[in-house]
């Protein structure tokens, strides 16, 4: 590194103080690169949040992977052949499904068809995050509301149905040996409500209840298992998995993500499509860039004569004004930075800027990591420096001789 060209821009810089019309320039230089890094960073920190809340509310209810096959699953077997070959698999629960009909006491409310699962509780909750999802309960736990006839059902129902935990409910089902029958017989059962969830999503709020594996298994004894739900360890290979999975198994293996493809997609297009746009912006304000040096270039044109017959190189000269266009950037981008970080801060703990129920989440949300910062630095400094360096290299176009001819 030259200590010299490092010395003269760092002259130069403080020389601006006493030059009006550069100072303003620069001011206007530093705020146009320090609002467009603000802009950029807070908006993909907003976009990166509203994502993983997104994608935390639909998995929610549902597991990080899921295996689904129309004959009966083998469970232990499927379980000891994980435990065994695949160590990124943290927990795995079997369930059951069934359709039913609810109804209460109350006469004037008409009855609803629901999805019955049968769940194991303890092993639900190591592989979802319904038990979170408990707003109601004496006890918020998923294996002290889902036991025996005691059910979870969703905030919706529970609305429309006017119960509340502890009210009994009837269940009415059918057997799958009177399909064939011209009259179907409909049997019922009688649950106790043990608790309400809410996902904050309509098709599970509004029409499912959870129960426990023994009850729909008395409910339905010929209902066999073919849905198993599995939770990954952290940082572990998705669709790796899922692939080694479905060539073991040669059964249907797919992510959560898969059930919501538009709106994965979705979500996933607006943050790069957002990020693009909003770095145009910033390139935009990193061309004032161009006109800060043009006007620091003209002025210092007999400097650089100077510089040139003392035996400066061409590409010394270029460093000079490329530290200087560098400096005022990577202050401004910080700054901004920062800014988008308090911002963050302010967003997450002060939540005042609420949303309407469409967006699934109640507030606006702001996640910043380090590879969001770190990408817009780098995005930042690379369109400066290409902005700073295509101005210096008009430094090469200076006539020396006239320089010191008429303006020395």
């Amino acid at each position: 590194m030259n200590y010299v060209t490092l010395l003269l821009a760092y002259r130069y810089i403080r020389g601006t103080a006493y030059d009006n019309t550069i100072s303003w320039m620069v001011r206007i230089c530093f705020l146009a690169i320090m609002i467009g890094s603000f802009a950029l960073t807070l908006v993909h920190a907003i976009m990166h949040g509203y994502e993983q809340e997104i994608h935390k509310k639909m998995q929610g209810i549902h597991a990080q992977i899921i295996i689904r096959s129309s004959d009966a699953l083998n469970v232990a077997a499927i379980t000891d052949h994980i435990d065994i070959h695949f160590p990124a698999v943290v927990a795995v629960s079997p369930s059951l499904s069934e359709y039913a009909i609810v109804r209460t006491a109350h006469q004037e409310i008409a009855p609803t068809v629901i999805l019955l699962k049968g769940i194991i509780p303890d092993l639900e909750q190591q592989t979802t995050c319904l038990e979170q999802k408990i707003i109601s309960a004496p006890t918020p736990r998923l294996s002290n509301c889902i036991h025996g006839t005691t059910v979870l059902i969703g905030h919706g129902l529970a609305q429309q149905l006017m119960v509340s935990v502890g009210d009994p409910l009837e269940l009415l089902y059918s057997q799958d040996n009177q399909s064939r029958s011209k009259r179907i017989t409909m049997d019922n059962a009688p649950i106790i409500v043990g608790g309400i969830f809410k996902t904050g999503i309509d098709e599970f709020d509004t029409s499912v209840i959870y129960c426990s594996y023994q009850l729909i298994q008395q409910l339905f004894p010929d209902t066999e298992v073919s849905t198993m739900n599995i939770k990954l360890a952290p940082h572990s290979d998705e669709q790796r998995v899922i692939h080694d999975l479905q060539e073991a198994l040669h059964v249907n293996v797919y992510s959560w993500k898969d059930l919501y493809p538009a709106l994965v997609s979705a979500l996933k297009l607006e943050k790069y499509a957002m990020f693009l746009i909003l770095l145009l912006i910033t390139l935009v304000a990193s061309l004032n860039m161009v006109s800060l040096l043009f006007m620091y270039i003209t002025q210092k044109r007999t400097d650089i004569a100077l510089l040139y017959t003392l035996g400066a190189t061409h590409a010394m000269i270029m460093s000079i004004f490329i530290y200087i266009g560098m400096c005022i950037a990577c202050t401004a981008c910080v700054s901004g930075i920062a800014l988008a970080w308090i911002a963050c801060h302010i967003l997450n703990n002060y939540p005042f800027i609420e949303l309407p129920d469409a967006y699934y989440v109640t507030h606006l949300p702001a996640i910043m990591d380090w590879p969001l910062v770190v990408l817009v630095f780098c995005a930042v400094m690379a369109l400066s420096l290409c902005a700073t360096a295509i101005i210096a290299y008009k430094t090469k176009n200076i006539r020396i001789a006239q320089v010191l001819k008429f303006e020395g």
